[in-house]
């Protein structure tokens, strides 16, 4: 039984006549008179009393013709309502990113998901790199962007792009003009985030790797709290350009870039590939892949 043949026995049983059914239907009176015997078939039983007069549903034919016109208005209500939400996607979408990221990505992705598709509700949360993946796993958000993300059963992954990470001075700390060496690095004073973090981890992987002793004159667990102790003067540090974007534009940072493989970073999104995903999810992260497309074209965070 499917909503096709229904549908034809619904119009039979309303005509009360098979060629008369056939005629509303557009479709061949042999192929309607097929479909019932299919149909009576499938349900083991009779469903029309057929005479030179016409046709009348039996007990059963009547029950079955209530449940078909609820059943087929079910169908018809949904369909309605995913060609609405293909159009006008609703629901709430919560996307999780580190402090860095979200300087740049937050507000350009809810002004264009407020513009384009009002009926989703954005819920951004702003968190340390290293607990955005278990945020996914547990499902309290339904993608991420991920640092330095490794292949996880169970969730997708699209790359973003490979971020250069920078030294981030006060404007009138001395710097020459040339990239930063490793070795002038392990010399200033460092103000770096709370470990587990990817850019500390990256800092001490590339002083071991040297061999260089360095000390680190304060930690603070938000990106917020190290620029206020760059512009403190407590010391230097170590993010993307996106994180400071705006103290930069406004003078009140300055960057340079530094002499060592290990200072980039990759950007990924990532999703559950288990979940079904509703189509507000969806144009969320087509969003969130579109505002990249053109983040990347700006080479002073990407790195070339």
């Amino acid at each position: 039984m499917d909503l096709r043949q229904l549908r034809y026995f619904v119009k039979v049983v309303e005509c009360a006549n098979i060629t008369r059914a056939s005629e509303a239907l557009h479709i061949a009176q042999p192929a309607i008179s097929q479909q019932m015997r299919n149909l009576e078939r499938d349900m083991d039983m009779q469903l029309l009393e057929r005479s030179v007069q016409g046709v009348v549903p039996t007990a059963a034919g009547q029950t079955l013709y209530r449940h078909a016109i609820e059943l087929l208005r079910q169908a018809d209500g949904t369909r309605e309502l995913l060609r609405q939400d293909a159009e006008y996607p609703q629901g709430k979408v919560s996307v999780g990113m580190p402090s860095s990221t979200a300087r740049m990505l937050a507000i350009p992705l809810a002004r264009t998901i407020r513009s384009r598709y009002p009926g989703i509700k954005l819920e951004l949360i702003d968190a340390p790199s290293a607990d955005l993946g278990g945020l996914i796993t547990v499902g309290r958000v339904a993608m991420a962007v991920i640092v330095d993300g490794v292949p996880t059963r169970s969730v997708a992954s699209r790359r973003l792009l490979t971020e250069t990470l920078y030294l981030v001075a006060w404007p009138e700390f001395a710097l020459a003009d040339m990239p930063v060496s490793i070795e002038a690095l392990a010399n200033m004073p460092l103000v770096l985030p709370c470990a587990p973090n990817t850019i500390r981890s990256r800092v001490e992987a590339a002083m071991q790797e040297a061999g260089l002793p360095f000390e680190v004159e304060f930690e603070a667990n938000s990106t917020n709290l190290l620029f206020s102790a760059v512009q403190a003067r407590l010391g230097v540090t170590i993010l993307p350009w996106a994180a400071a974007h705006v103290e930069l534009e406004q003078q009140q940072l300055k960057l340079a870039r530094i002499d060592h493989r290990l200072f980039t970073r990759e950007l990924s999104l990532c999703w559950p590939d288990t979940a079904v995903q509703s189509n507000a999810v969806q144009k969320v992260r087509e969003t969130i892949l579109e505002l990249f497309e053109e983040f990347e074209r700006q080479p002073v965070w990407a790195a070339g």
